[in-house]
């Protein structure tokens, strides 16, 4: 998992507006006030109920778990296989 903490480390908060300025080409829910960028491209958006949202499958209140739950489902699925 120390891939993962690395991975997990290198989020970074940025605005909706900055995000919507950098990224043009992705959608965000109409409720996102925030971005988490992370190495790879990888982002996670917080909703404004403070839900952590990064598909419909992967959302919850608890950051760690959206984290973890995208590492596993997209990063690492790269990384090894």
């Amino acid at each position: 998992m120390e891939d993962f903490k690395k991975w997990q480390d290198s989020g970074k908060f940025m605005p909706r507006k900055e995000f919507e300025s950098k990224f043009t080409t992705i959608k965000l829910k109409g409720a996102c006030d925030d971005v988490l960028i992370y190495d790879g491209g990888y982002h996670i958006q917080v909703l404004w109920d403070g839900t952590f949202y990064d598909c419909n499958t992967n959302m919850s209140k608890d950051l760690d778990e959206v984290e973890l739950n995208l590492y596993q489902n997209k990063i690492a699925k790269k990384l090894y296989n």
